[in-house]
């Protein structure tokens, strides 16, 4: 669902109240976007501390992996970002 098409359904819901929701929709999507945001965030920090707490009673096999992994990890970062 695009900005204008959200706008437009709440329009028609409010209509009769004579009451602009553009405001509302565009504050109830930030609002959104940041809560996902931070969910997104607090995901990687708790990642980050369960694979600082694994990494040392990893097995040499096991390591290797996790290197790998990270590696793989950043090159697809890489690509992504431009």
């Amino acid at each position: 669902m695009t900005l204008q098409t959200l706008v437009n359904v709440t329009n028609q819901l409010f209509h009769p109240l004579s009451f602009n929701t553009e405001p509302l929709s565009i504050t109830l999507i930030a609002m959104g976007l940041i809560v996902l945001f931070l969910v997104a965030i607090g995901g990687m920090v708790y990642g980050l501390f369960k694979a600082v707490k694994a990494v040392p009673n990893l097995t040499t096999k096991q390591f290797i992996l996790f290197l790998l992994l990270l590696a793989v990890g950043l090159v697809v970062v890489g690509i992504l970002l431009p």
